[in-house]
């Protein structure tokens, strides 16, 4: 009886330590990542933060020619339907989009309103 209970409380703090550590995507509320990106088809998690200079020539070309007009608010590495892309947020004429640009500036997707950026 003993060695069960010992059993159970090792158990126990391996799932806490985890969902503490983030490996339990579904409990990512405790390391301050809310695990709602179901509703967001292939879209995964984001990278650090970049300015236009740090992304390779093709997707700063892509950048550039989608945002005229407008002004680039933010760009970070991400994954879009399993693949690497840079995500790129955009405020053009009232209206906020992201787009998902490849290294060789090709776009994947682009959605309006993306107001998941709550850091």
């Amino acid at each position: 009886m003993t060695r069960i209970a010992a059993t159970l409380v090792v158990a126990v703090l391996v799932v806490v330590a985890s969902a503490l550590s983030g490996l339990i995507p579904s409990v990512g509320l405790f390391n301050g990542v809310w695990a709602d990106d179901e509703g967001k088809a292939g879209r995964e998690e984001r990278g650090q933060t970049m300015s236009l200079d740090q992304v390779p020539p093709p997707v700063k070309a892509t950048i550039e020619r989608e945002s005229a007009g407008g002004q680039v608010t933010g760009i970070s590495q991400a994954r879009e339907g399993g693949e690497a892309a840079y995500a790129v947020r955009i405020a053009k004429d009232g209206q906020k989009t992201t787009m998902y640009v490849k290294s060789d500036g090709t776009v994947l997707n682009r959605s309006e309103a993306d107001d998941d950026d709550d850091d």
